[in-house]
């Protein structure tokens, strides 16, 4: 099919029900050791590029809710932008600017985000904010351009604040327009970048995440690191200022026995659900939809941060090259036997080009049951992990490093279904969803 004017948006596949991903995924996981497993990787590649490339990927997992496996329904939704040509919105034929000047001047955007559906029809909310959020965004975005473009008092810091106020009325507007009724509603959480800048906009209980990758000079003997310098909230309803909202409109909300000693279990916003009369329980305070709960308090307002690519740079690299001044030398510690004894190594100088920044936006269905860094390591491998481990002969086939990005999301959402089983015995099992992106500007 054609693309929207604002780019193909990678959308997520089912990795285990969807037979023919499955074996594509399978082909794309082989070794290149003919020209046969050349090919079929190739065709794996091929067949998924509508979900990933080697720089931004989404991938699902239909959830399991009881009764019959053909009756479940995936209410999780992702997508990853990468770029988001947001400037082609709005733009008929005749005013389209395409002298090279104006393509130049572009910053690079991209976008990516989670959306988690839940009550009866929370697939259809998620859905619908899944597939208007980069258009409505977008043409938001090109209106605001156009009215500042040629003004240069307009500052970063007005401009970043505009734009976080764009993507709260983005959200605000999606909650509106939604197809919540009789009863429905989801998570949303979004990255957004323009340039050297990352918007962050989150309501309810996905997350998005911004991690920095840094890949050691060539020849310097020294490792990788990654590490999340940012994660969004998860609106909870026991946080003090959303039960405080929640409480001052009327509502209640539920602390399971003990919650406030040990933090087990879920707390849950009490609302009467239309479809069913009875009482029901939002696990999250803010979301877009969920109209009945909005009488007692749920927002769709996200909480927006905003994040400088060039300063979080800055501060990686000096923290990653303070060793290397005055005269110190580096002093090598042996894990072992705790001595230290120190080397005239020459000093490792890291650059700009060392240090990656990517992005990861996923529902609760996979960060229930995985540790966030381990995800973040994951997913930095895939992006930047240009080793390739060779197997010995004898090695299980299974050891090999998966690089392409698509196969780490695989390997994360097995690794959090695994969870559910263990945890659950197979009787539940949360949608599972996961989008992510290289931020890098070439």
């Amino acid at each position: 099919g054609t693309c929207p004017v604002y780019g193909c948006p990678f959308l997520p596949m089912e990795v285990h029900y969807d037979e023919a991903v499955k074996a594509q995924l399978e082909n794309m996981r082989k070794k290149s050791s003919n020209d046969e497993d050349d090919k079929s990787i190739s065709d794996g590649v091929e067949f998924m590029k509508s979900s990933g490339s080697e720089k931004a990927a989404t991938l699902t997992l239909i959830g399991y809710k009881g009764g019959k496996l053909e009756d479940q329904v995936n209410q999780d939704r992702a997508l990853a932008l990468a770029p988001y040509l947001y400037w082609n919105i709005n733009s008929s034929s005749n005013t389209e600017n395409t002298s090279d000047s104006a393509t130049t001047t572009r910053p690079v955007a991209r976008l990516i985000g989670a959306f988690d559906g839940h009550a009866r029809h929370g697939e259809k909310v998620s859905e619908y904010v899944a597939k208007t959020l980069p258009a409505l965004l977008g043409s938001k975005l090109v209106n605001y351009m156009s009215s500042t473009n040629n003004d240069d008092e307009v500052d970063q810091q007005q401009k970043d604040h505009d734009i976080g106020q764009i993507l709260h009325e983005t959200f605000l507007e999606l909650d509106a327009t939604s197809p919540a009724e009789p009863s429905g509603g989801c998570t949303a959480t979004a990255v957004l970048q323009i340039g050297t800048k990352i918007y962050i906009a989150n309501a309810g209980d996905s997350r998005s995440f911004v991690v920095v990758h840094v890949t050691p000079p060539a020849g310097s003997g020294k490792k990788a690191a990654t590490a999340i310098v940012y994660g969004t909230r998860e609106d909870k309803p026991h946080l003090s200022t959303e039960r405080e909202r929640v409480e001052h409109m009327g509502g209640t909300v539920y602390l399971p026995n003990g919650f406030l000693v040990s933090g087990k279990g879920t707390t849950r916003v009490m609302y009467k659900d239309p479809t069913t009369g009875s009482t029901s329980g939002l696990a999250m305070s803010r979301s877009i939809g969920d109209w009945d709960a909005g009488e007692v308090g749920v927002i769709p307002d996200p909480l927006v941060d905003i994040l400088d690519m060039k300063e979080i740079k800055k501060k990686v690299l000096e923290k990653m090259n303070e060793t290397c001044n005055g005269d110190t030398k580096e002093v090598e510690i042996d894990p072992a036997t705790g001595e230290s004894s120190s080397s005239t190594a020459p000093c490792v100088t890291y650059t700009e080009k060392d240090v990656k920044i990517f992005a990861i936006s996923a529902t609760d269905g996979l960060l229930d049951y995985l540790p966030e860094q381990a995800i973040a390591d994951h997913v930095a491998k895939s992006l930047y992990d240009t080793t390739v481990v060779d197997g010995e002969e004898g090695e299980a086939n299974g050891e090999q490093q998966a690089t392409h990005p698509l196969l780490v999301c695989e390997d994360l959402i097995y690794a959090a279904a695994q969870g559910w089983q263990e945890d659950k015995g197979g009787r539940y099992r949360d949608d599972i969803a996961i989008a992510v992106a290289d931020l890098e500007i070439e």
